[in-house]
């Protein structure tokens, strides 16, 4: 996969925090920032689809006869 370059700036204290916790794990700081955002989108992208099957639990028969008489 190719990779993008991006600069983050953030406080000293902050920094250090991430350069300990990725030495922690034995990997760069830039993989462990990466995890950081990865489970945090997988972590909303969960809550959205428990959200949406949610809806459809409550209103799919409603959204089915609304699509059934041809109105949007």
């Amino acid at each position: 996969m190719a990779k993008t370059q991006i600069n983050i700036r953030m406080d000293d204290d902050t920094a250090e925090m991430a350069r300990q916790a990725a030495a922690t794990r034995r990997i760069p700081v830039n993989e462990y920032v990466e995890q950081l955002i990865r489970a945090d989108n997988e972590q909303l992208r969960s809550v959205f689809m428990t959200a949406a099957q949610g809806v459809l639990d409550d209103y799919g028969d409603l959204l089915d006869e609304i699509e059934g008489d041809g109105r949007t």
